[in-house]
């Protein structure tokens, strides 16, 4: 049914708009994330990490505090419910603890151990190699455009948030 969709959609078309259609800015961005990501996720294979494992521990590398359980699921773009597993799994894998913020019972700290900050360093330098690999041919000048431009549209993504939260 997808299929028959998309055909009417573009029998429909003209050909100028047929072109944008394919070089939309989220669908190029997307389809580079999603390249991206199966090129680090490849690279972290043998060591049994994913994406969902990497990343908290990468946040609270870089943070160096703990962090509330919220504040996490915050800076990782996800639902604490989301978080609730992986941070089982890390915690079973001795890479991340938690005690109870003191201040509020029902809040949980996490942070890594320090096995865990041997694991999160171990995986960033990786993924620095990584990503010094993709941008190899990137002028100096391409890279600060394409960070400033990421950054404004971020910025923008984080304001409709807020609009949307307080409305």
């Amino acid at each position: 049914m997808l299929c028959m969709q998309t055909k009417t959609l573009s029998s429909t078309m003209s050909a100028p708009d047929l072109l944008q259609a394919r070089s939309r800015f989220g669908l190029l961005l997307g389809g580079v994330y999603r390249q991206w990501r199966r090129q680090v996720d490849s690279s972290f294979k043998d060591l049994g990490f994913s994406d969902a494992t990497r990343m908290p521990l990468l946040v609270l590398y870089v943070q160096g505090d703990a962090l509330r359980q919220k504040d996490l699921a915050d800076a990782l773009h996800l639902d604490t419910s989301s978080l609730v597993r992986v941070l089982a799994q890390l915690r079973e894998a001795q890479l991340v603890d938690w005690t109870f913020d003191p201040s509020d019972r029902r809040t949980k700290r996490i942070a890594l151990t320090g096995a865990g900050r041997e694991v999160a360093a171990s995986i960033l330098a990786r993924s620095m190699e990584i990503e010094k690999s993709i941008l190899a041919d990137l002028s100096p000048q391409e890279l600060e455009t394409t960070r400033a431009v990421l950054e404004k549209i971020s910025e923008r993504f984080n304001s409709l948030s807020f609009e949307q939260k307080h409305q």
